[in-house]
């Protein structure tokens, strides 16, 4: 029998049989089979978790539930707004731009009103009614007997406050100057001053003022040379005309025209003249004569006065009531203002007069 050469676990062995062969190479075929089966149970370990080896009584896991996670998008972080710049004192601000034309000049909401713009107030010519009587007719012209000089002491009450006044009327040829002087607490000290000419309508004043605490206040001007009424203040005017008399003037007016015209001191006769003061008012004033009252004055009784009254002719507009003396050259002995609306107003009473004597 011939020898055979065998090939096993990388031995070759000549002539020998199978079983030496298979005891030759039976422990280096354990070593790699060990080895095989650590790393197939490492891997099995990191993939499903299991013992790192077998033992006694070990069974393979069954398999694991699948589990199934949402992910939910993160909330966006809270947005802060950036603060905004603050101007720089030192820069020169860029100049505004002006709206684009088409609708995203519009803004988003409903429309704001429209509100048409009010013209700025301006100096009104005069109607017809502060320069005419009712119906358009001329102011009547009247003949005037003016008093002599004279000095009037009053009692002074303007609203709750109680002072004293004095009115000096001197006439001079071709001129005269006329003032009232009051005393009160508050505002301590008031002045009306008037003075100017004749004409043959009687008292014709150039320049009528008003004072506080010994400073003027506020003017009127009577430009005869112009034939036109201005004021210190207001731009209005008005036309000059005949017979105009100022907020102080007309009470020697009136009792120039009653002294000349003892029928106008009837009941129920009227007296109409221009009168204007010095905030731009000007308007005909007619004096309505109530009939003779007897008034107890500070200076005593007086008997037979001619009591007058103008009636005011809007809310803000002044009621004035004067009572004139015949014996006394028709001076006023007793006058009151009073405002329509608010009852306010201020009085005067006589208390002592110089006056001469008729003849």
């Amino acid at each position: 029998m011939g020898t055979t050469e065998w090939h096993y676990c990388g031995v070759t062995a000549a002539g020998r049989s199978s079983s030496a062969l298979t005891r030759l190479c039976a422990p280096r075929t354990r070593a790699w089979a060990a080895l095989a089966g650590a790393v197939m149970l490492a891997h099995a370990w990191l993939l499903h978790g299991l013992p790192p080896g077998p033992g006694p009584g070990w069974q393979a896991p069954g398999p694991r539930p699948l589990q199934v996670r949402q992910i939910a998008p993160a909330a966006p972080a809270p947005h802060t707004p950036a603060p905004e710049p603050r101007p720089d004192p030192q820069a020169t601000p860029a100049p505004a731009k002006a709206p684009q034309a088409g609708p995203s000049a519009i803004p988003d909401g409903p429309a704001a009103p429209f509100v048409q713009p009010q013209p700025q107030p301006q100096a009104q010519a005069p109607t017809d009614s502060e320069t005419s009587m009712p119906g358009g007719q001329p102011i009547p012209i009247y003949r005037t007997q003016l008093p002599p000089p004279a000095r009037l002491q009053y009692e002074l009450r303007r609203g709750p406050a109680q002072g004293t006044a004095e009115l000096r009327w001197s006439p001079e040829p071709g001129r005269y100057r006329l003032s009232l002087q009051g005393d009160v607490p508050r505002p301590s000290a008031l002045g009306w001053a008037s003075q100017g000419g004749f004409d043959e309508a009687g008292i014709a004043p150039l320049r009528y003022a008003e004072s506080r605490r010994g400073r003027e206040a506020r003017a009127t001007n009577f430009q005869r040379d112009d034939s036109r009424v201005t004021f210190s203040g207001p731009s209005v005017e008005y036309p000059l005309t005949a017979g105009a008399q100022d907020r102080l003037s007309w009470m020697l007016q009136l009792a120039g025209i009653l002294a000349a015209d003892p029928g106008l001191a009837e009941a129920e006769r009227q007296v109409s003249m221009w009168v204007t003061g010095t905030r731009g008012d000007g308007e005909v004033w007619t004096f309505t004569v109530q009939g003779a009252a007897a008034l107890e004055l500070p200076i005593g009784r007086v008997d037979g006065t001619v009591h007058l009254v103008r009636e005011a002719r809007r809310p803000y507009d002044t009621q004035v009531q004067v009572w004139l003396d015949p014996a006394r050259h028709y001076l006023p002995v007793q006058v009151e203002w009073r405002v329509r609306a608010s009852g306010e107003g201020q009085a005067l009473r006589l208390q002592a007069s110089e006056v001469p004597a008729l003849k």
